[in-house]
């Protein structure tokens, strides 16, 4: 009778592991953005006009009501940053330069300040962006709510938006030469139209 009661016990905790991982594989894969996932929406503040920036103004299956006669979807490209994040620099350096090259294109490039330290305020933020004159267009994420949105667990994040407001690149983590790849995959972004994203 106990061998009956211990081999029971152990096919339903068994079972109960079994289905308690894949519930918790699904809580975790939820809580990820991969590539080919809609990009999550969001309003954030520019840390220097201080004027609401939307995602919606640029990309996304539908644009903001107020700019949709102008039909300008474009690709957005967004590096999430901090102040006391060194590889954050060098990938700034580099965005600033591919931004350089695609200023007169449907591309926009964004910083999103986000996950600094306690003591950080949004002045201090602003002074380290100015001292080391940083010139793309900076959003402030200061209680983190976009950088969950994003999957953000780690500086730096750089992630490619198409015109439609679908994730095609994630680099998590400083990459040696990303520019290339990213011109490569800019340029086949700025190519694409409605119905060839259909």
């Amino acid at each position: 009778m106990n061998k009956l009661k211990i081999t029971c016990t152990l096919i339903l905790s068994v079972l109960f592991f079994l289905v308690w991982n894949t519930a918790e594989a699904r809580l975790i894969k939820s809580d990820t953005l991969d590539i080919g996932d809609e990009a999550p929406q969001f309003v954030m503040r520019d840390l220097i006009t201080n004027n609401a920036v939307f995602l919606r103004d640029y990309s996304g299956k539908t644009l903001r009501e107020e700019w949709k006669k102008k039909k300008e979807r474009h690709v957005v490209v967004l590096s999430f940053w901090a102040t006391w994040c060194q590889p954050c620099k060098s990938e700034i350096s580099i965005l600033t330069k591919v931004a350089e090259n695609y200023k007169d294109q449907k591309v926009k490039f964004f910083l999103i300040n986000t996950l600094e330290r306690a003591e950080s305020t949004e002045d201090s933020v602003r002074n380290e962006y100015n001292n080391r004159n940083y010139s793309l267009p900076c959003l402030v994420d200061p209680s983190g709510r976009y950088a969950s949105r994003y999957s953000i667990r780690g500086l730096p994040v750089l992630v490619v938006i198409d015109k439609f407001g679908i994730v095609k690149k994630i680099n998590r983590g400083n990459h040696e030469n990303f520019e290339l790849e990213l011109e490569k995959l800019i340029n086949e972004l700025l190519g694409e139209t409605e119905l060839d994203n259909k």
